[in-house]
């Protein structure tokens, strides 16, 4: 949990933004957390950029809630998430991916970023996460909701 109070402190210092995320997770100007039922998975619809800090308590809040919901799959909104910086990329693969695995991830679908950094720099992130899980980007949320809700327990095995 320390790792998660020093986060805290960094993005209560960063920005009006950053103070609302603290103080709603699930709803915010940087994104919006829910579970989906019907699929079932953690939907992510990033609105704007995120701090380094400020995305990393986003994947650590992501990573509760699949443990809560015992969820298997993410689906993400990219669309709106101008780059993740490469450090942020790095950390994702070697940190975060190992622990949400851990908690049951198998797969992720996203609606690709706006942007050419982001498009890069998501991109780079899911050419590495492919290794370990099946993961699929597709131009709207609709198709990607579509694929994520087709598969079957095998296909995820």
């Amino acid at each position: 949990m320390g790792a998660l109070a020093e986060l805290k402190r960094i993005i209560e210092t960063e920005s009006i933004d950053g103070i609302h995320l603290l103080n709603s997770p699930h709803d915010n100007p940087i994104c919006s957390l829910s579970y989906d039922e019907s699929i079932p998975c953690i939907a992510v619809v990033w609105r704007k950029y995120a701090t380094s800090a400020q995305l990393r308590f986003v994947h650590e809040i992501i990573l509760g809630m699949l443990t809560q919901h015992a969820a298997d799959r993410i689906l993400g909104d990219d669309s709106d998430l101008p780059i993740v910086h490469a450090e942020d990329q790095k950390w994702i693969v070697e940190n975060w991916l190992p622990r949400a695995r851990a908690a049951g991830l198998k797969a992720v679908a996203t609606a690709v970023s706006l942007t050419f950094f982001g498009k890069v720099s998501i991109g780079s992130i899911h050419s590495k996460l492919a290794r370990e899980i099946a993961i699929k980007d597709f131009h709207n949320i609709h198709s990607a909701r579509m694929w994520l809700g087709s598969l079957s327990p095998q296909q995820l095995a």
